[in-house]
C-alpha cells in the first residue's frame, strides 16, 4: 500500500518538496491509514477531527480516539466542535451538506493555522467506485461520472488508488485499531447498498472493477476540461443565436455555466431545467421556471431573473407545552422554491387541512414512510441513524394531520403527504430565542 500511496503521490505531483500536509482525520480505518502512511513515507504531516455535533456518545469516542492517536505518534491535532444540524437548519440545505461544508471550512482554517499547504482527504478507489455508481443509478452526466478527483485545488487524496482490503491490512499489520460509525452499516442508505452489495458482486465479475472505473474516471475528466473550456461563459446572459450554434455536447455545458453564474442553486437543477432553456433559445419569447428564478429571452438575449416565493404565515399551537416552541407555516407555490433542510419539511397543500394539524412527541409504536423508499420503518430507527440520541427524540415534535404523522423533526415528511398540488413548508421555531431550534 505504501508504494502504491507513494507512486499516486508523484503521479499527481500531490505534495512539492518540504509541503507540510493536514489529514483528515474522521477515525475511521481510511483516514487512520492515511496518517500513518504518510507519516511512515517520511512527509511532514499534522491532522485534525471535526465533530460534528451528531451522533452523541459515539462522535464523543471518535474525537478521543483521534486526540490519543495523533499523541502517540506526534502529530500536531486540532480537534473543532460545530452543530451541523443548527447549521442545516439556518441555511435550509441538508444535514450532510452542511457538515461537508463545515468540515472543509474546518479544514482551511486548521491549514492556515499549522502552517499546511495541502488538505489530505482519505479517499479510496472503492469511494470513487461508490460515487460513480451512486450517480449513475440517479442520472448524471459525465461530469458525475467523473468520480472523485485525486486532486482539487489544495486537496488532495493520496489513497485515491488504494481499495478497502489493502487499507485495512496495513492497520491489521501494526496493530493499529480504528474507530467503526454505525450508520455506516445500515443498508437502508444507497450509498451503504452500493458498498456491501453491488460493489462485492461486481468485484466477483472482474477483480479490478474499482481500478479499471478509476482509469475510466481519469478519462472523463479530461474530456470535461476540455469541453467546458470550450463552453465558457463570463457574464449572466446569453445569446440564443450563439447558443445555437453550438454543437449539442457544449449547448448544456454553457446553459449550465450560465445558470451558475447568474446564482442559481446547481444543485437543483435536472436535465428537464437545461432542456427547457434550449427550448426557450429557439423561441422569440418567453420564460423558463428554475430552482430560486426563472430564465427568459428578451430580443436574441437569454437572461436570469431571481424570484422569491410569496409566503403567508399562520402560528400552530402544540396540543399541550412540551417545551418545544411553535411552528411556522410558509406556504409557497412549488416545491423548488423549498430547500430540504434538517428542519425544514415540504407537504403536498392536497393532502391536509390545518385545521386538522396537531402536535406531540414520538412514541415507541411510531412509523414512517419516507419519500423514495420501499416501506414504513420505525422512527425510533431512524432517530438512531441520524445519530439523534434518546434525550434529544423526546424534545423533538410530531406534527400530525387527524392522528396521522405528517413530518417528524429531525427526519422528514411521511411520503403520503408529499403529493403534488403546491407545497408549504413547516419550520420548528424555538420560542424563547431568536435562534431556530
Amino acid at each position: 500500500m505504501k508504494q502504491l500511496v507513494r507512486h499516486t503521490i508523484g503521479q499527481y505531483g500531490m505534495i512539492p518538496p518540504g509541503t507540510r500536509v493536514l489529514c483528515g482525520l474522521s477515525g475511521g480505518a481510511d483516514s487512520v491509514s492515511l496518517v500513518l502512511c504518510l507519516q511512515e513515507l517520511g512527509y511532514d504531516i499534522c491532522a485534525c477531527h471535526l465533530h460534528h455535533g451528531l451522533r452523541g456518545a459515539q462522535a464523543d469516542g471518535d474525537a478521543d480516539f483521534c486526540r490519543r492517536l495523533c499523541e502517540a505518534h506526534g502529530i500536531a491535532f486540532r480537534l473543532g466542535h460545530c452543530d451541523a444540524a443548527a447549521e442545516a437548519g439556518r441555511q435550509k440545505i441538508s444535514v450532510e451538506t452542511a457538515a461537508r461544508q463545515l468540515r472543509y471550512d474546518f479544514f482551511t482554517r486548521c491549514a492556515e493555522e499549522l502552517g499546511a499547504q495541502r488538505i489530505a482527504t482519505a479517499h479510496t478507489v472503492d469511494d470513487n467506485l461508490e460515487t460513480m455508481l451512486f450517480h449513475l443509478i440517479r442520472g448524471t452526466g459525465s461530469a458525475g461520472l467523473a468520480g472523485i478527483p485525486p486532486v482539487r485545488d489544495n486537496i488532495i487524496r493520496p489513497l485515491i488508488a488504494v481499495e478497502r482490503r489493502q487499507v485495512e491490512g496495513f492497520l491489521k499489520e501494526r496493530g493499529q485499531d480504528w474507530c467503526t460509525d454505525a450508520t455506516n452499516l445500515d443498508d437502508s442508505c444507497t450509498r451503504n447498498r452500493l458498498r456491501h452489495h453491488v460493489i462485492p458482486a461486481l468485484r466477483e465479475i472482474e477483480p479490478a472493477a474499482a481500478r479499471h472505473a478509476l482509469e475510466t474516471a481519469n478519462l472523463l475528466r479530461q474530456d470535461n476540461a476540455c469541453l467546458d473550456s470550450m463552453a465558457a461563459v463570463q457574464d449572466t446572459q446569453l445569446e440564443a443565436e450563439s447558443l445555437l450554434r453550438l454543437p449539442e455536447a457544449l449547448q448544456g455545458r454553457q446553459i449550465r455555466q450560465f445558470m451558475a453564474q447568474a446564482g442559481i442553486p446547481m444543485g437543483e437543477i435536472s436535465a428537464k431545467h437545461i432542456h427547457g432553456v434550449c427550448a426557450l433559445a429557439r423561441k422569440k419569447r418567453g420564460s423558463v421556471s428554475l430552482p430560486g428564478g426563472k430564465a427568459i429571452r428578451r430580443g436574441n438575449v437569454l437572461l436570469i431573473e431571481k424570484t422569491a416565493a410569496p409566503v403567508s404565515e399562520i402560528r400552530l399551537e402544540p396540543e399541550k407545552p412540551m417545551g418545544f416552541g411553535a411552528y411556522t407555516v410558509q406556504v409557497t407555490r412549488k416545491i423548488s422554491d423549498i430547500h430540504s433542510s434538517f428542519k425544514l419539511y415540504p407537504i403536498s397543500c392536497d393532502t391536509i387541512r390545518l385545521s386538522d394539524l396537531s402536535v406531540r412527541t414520538w412514541q415507541r409504536d411510531d412509523r414512517m414512510t419516507l419519500p423514495g423508499t420501499r416501506g414504513a420503518r420505525s422512527l425510533k430507527r431512524l432517530y438512531a441513524e441520524r445519530g439523534i440520541t434518546p434525550d434529544v427524540r423526546d424534545t423533538l415534535p410530531i406534527l400530525c394531520c387527524q392522528g396521522k404523522i405528517v413530518a417528524a423533526a429531525g427526519i422528514g415528511t411521511e411520503q403520503a403527504f408529499c403529493g403534488n398540488a403546491g407545497f408549504f413548508a413547516v419550520r420548528h421555531e424555538s420560542g424563547s430565542t431568536d435562534r431556530e431550534e
